[in-house]
């Protein structure tokens, strides 16, 4: 009977070691897009998300359309949208109500290119506004606050209506009118922008990547002053790419955010890159990691295991063009590749991939679209099967806790015994579970009641890693708002 008990458990072991980590939901059938997006939003401030789709169907067709995967209302919405090909979207708060809106960019159902925002009515509708901003084909477009007034600006790239490489920057009114305002930007075709501090001066920087006016693959970085004035710093050491997908993150915990970069290089050869900041906007490649070679993917820094650090996520084809799908699992800065992540999951190039904790159970979940290995067009949410962990057993480090977490007032509690730690705290910085940078506060006074309250109140739902900077260490923490 002992023997019989511990094959049993051997074999319950190689079980749970080799679960399929990630599985489809095929609550709703969704239409499949190439050349477009799929993105979350949260319409109505609950605990549960919805997904717009828009790009191109598999008959070549124009499409969006928005799902709701609240269980009381599953499926379609009702709420209709302009059919967009080649599109974009972006969530913002456009008015600053609370509420969630979203812009799409791109070519309508008439074949015209077009930049639409939807208002939300706080009652689970939309209102469109055409924007003075042109759409574009083969570009992006992103949001961010850019000169510091707490108002939401709007970069585009892409193909104008004259079929002109375009790279603009639309600085918001406070009228709700937005401004073309000059910019150093380089206009490029299939190329990605990507907004993020690359100096740590607050301000956020912009990297573009793409097919330029010179018919040539460039990638080159503008620093923000903090009023919207970019400079090109020269020589930042990052490779020329088009075709290409961009993140960034404090992947390492050391105070600055790294680049994934991924796309064709100047050998017109597929090309993907970690490169590391020295918190001055110089990058270095990461040697210590091997990568696969894709591009036309997309490239994610996210906590896909829930150990509280982050890992990465590629997609695109190879020199073949043989679509792929690649997880690289972060264990103390080194990354491995996880062949078990990718299990059930549709290999994808000409593809787009966003991450959220679309079912509010503590983990990433994501939505997948682009082209299979057949060619099809395909969008897929697929749900994250990962245990939930505790907190603290996630984090590794009990000298510093948060209070209450899962918060659900978003005020936290930091406890921590300052002579346990040799030091006190300087500075808290939250990162989302993307690595995106959203919240920063430097602390000059220590913590002599060792109990701290921070307001988390301006950050939205979701789970967050929380840096904390002291005089001789970091501390990272994973943190849920409910």
């Amino acid at each position: 009977m002992k023997t019989y008990k511990l094959i049993l458990l051997f074999f319950t072991i190689i079980q749970y070691s080799y679960a399929q980590q990630f599985t489809e939901n095929t609550e709703i059938e969704l239409n499949g897009i190439v050349y477009g997006e799929a993105q979350w939003i949260n319409i109505d401030n609950n605990s549960s998300e919805e997904l717009i789709i828009s790009g191109y169907d598999d008959y070549y067709n124009s499409t969006s359309a928005m799902y709701s995967y609240q269980p009381e209302t599953i499926g379609l919405m009702s709420f209709d949208i302009e059919a967009f090909s080649n599109s974009n979207i972006e969530i913002l708060d456009f008015n600053n109500d609370g509420f969630t809106d979203f812009i799409i960019n791109g070519f309508n159902s008439s074949d015209l290119p077009e930049t639409l925002l939807y208002v939300n009515d706080t009652n689970g509708s939309f209102t469109s506004q055409t924007l003075s901003i042109p759409g574009t084909s083969t570009g992006e477009m992103k949001v961010g606050d850019f000169n510091n007034d707490n108002l939401d600006d709007i970069i585009i790239t892409g193909m104008d209506a004259n079929y002109t490489y375009i790279a603009k920057l639309y600085l918001q009114n406070n009228d709700g009118t937005f401004t073309d305002t000059p910019t150093p930007f380089f206009g490029n075709s299939y190329g990605s922008i990507l907004s993020f501090d690359a100096n740590n001066d607050g301000n956020l920087d912009i990297l573009l990547t793409g097919f330029s006016n010179n018919y040539t693959p460039e990638t080159k970085l503008y620093l923000n002053d903090g009023n919207a004035v970019f400079t090109e710093k020269i020589n930042a050491g990052i490779a020329e790419v088009y075709f290409s997908a961009l993140s960034a993150a404090d992947y390492d915990n050391d105070g600055d955010e790294d680049i994934l970069i991924s796309g064709y290089d100047s050998t017109y050869k597929p090309f993907t890159a970690l490169y590391n900041n020295d918190g001055n906007a110089n990058f270095n490649i990461n040697t210590e990691i091997n990568l696969a070679n894709l591009y036309w993917g997309a490239t994610n820094f996210v906590d896909y295991d829930n150990d509280g650090d982050l890992d990465i996520f590629i997609t695109g084809a190879d020199e073949n063009t043989l679509p792929h799908i690649k997880f690289y699992n972060n264990i103390n800065n080194v990354f491995t590749e996880d062949t078990n992540a990718n299990t059930g999951i549709y290999a994808t190039y000409v593809s787009s991939a966003h991450w959220s904790d679309y079912d509010n159970d503590g983990d990433m979940d994501f939505v997948l679209s682009g082209l299979n290995s057949n060619g099809d067009a395909i969008t897929k949410v697929y749900t994250n099967q990962n245990e939930n962990l505790s907190i603290e057993d996630v984090t590794h480090n009990t000298q510093l806790l948060l209070h209450p977490n899962p918060s659900v007032n978003k005020t936290v509690n930091l406890v921590y015994d300052e002579n346990n730690l040799n030091s006190s705290i300087n500075a808290v910085t939250i990162y989302s579970s993307l690595g995106q940078k959203v919240y920063e506060t430097a602390l000059v006074n220590s913590f002599n009641e060792y109990i701290k309250s921070l307001d988390l109140t301006s950050l939205e739902n979701g789970i967050y890693l929380m840096q904390f900077t002291f005089d001789k260490k970091r501390i990272t923490k994973k943190l849920i708002l409910k």
